[in-house]
């Protein structure tokens, strides 16, 4: 079975999902009511070959990203909400597996609601349905242990 990121043009893999641009990662966590800044220096090197297209917005993506996982880590609900809404998303680009993995270890020790869990084992489920069960799956393995448990 071919990968799906052998099939995806090079600049959809290696750009930033629609929706997910620091600016828009920033505007979400504000209506989300966010207390944690995810605000930050600008993102450079390393990480971003000079060839990728797009490579400032990715490089703000990214790091915007990793952001939320600290945000996580201090119990800042939103940060805690667009992580899941990542995680549902199961984008599939550069550095995506790393970032899901990053967020879910971060969940780990997140309050979640009845609903946000029910909504991550509503996406592992499909994952697994749908024979989905890419790098990050490990970790989510974990998560899910920690919900059920």
């Amino acid at each position: 079975m071919e990968r799906p990121s052998h099939s995806l043009p090079l600049e959809i893999y290696h750009g930033v999902p629609a929706g997910w641009s620091k600016p828009e990662i920033i505007a979400a966590h504000k209506i989300l009511n966010g207390k944690f800044s995810l605000e930050q220096p600008e993102a450079t090197e390393p990480g971003a070959p000079s060839w990728m297209p797009d490579r400032y917005r990715w490089l703000q993506y990214r790091a915007t990203l990793y952001k939320l996982s600290e945000g996580i880590r201090v119990d800042d609900a939103a940060c805690t909400e667009l992580a899941i809404r990542y995680i549902e998303l199961d984008y599939v680009g550069s550095y995506s597996g790393y970032i899901k993995e990053r967020l879910a270890r971060a969940l780990k020790g997140a309050e979640l609601s009845f609903q946000q869990k029910r909504r991550l084992k509503v996406q592992f489920r499909s994952l697994i349905d749908n024979n989905q069960c890419r790098q990050e799956f490990g970790v989510y393995k974990k998560l899910l242990g920690e919900i059920d448990g």
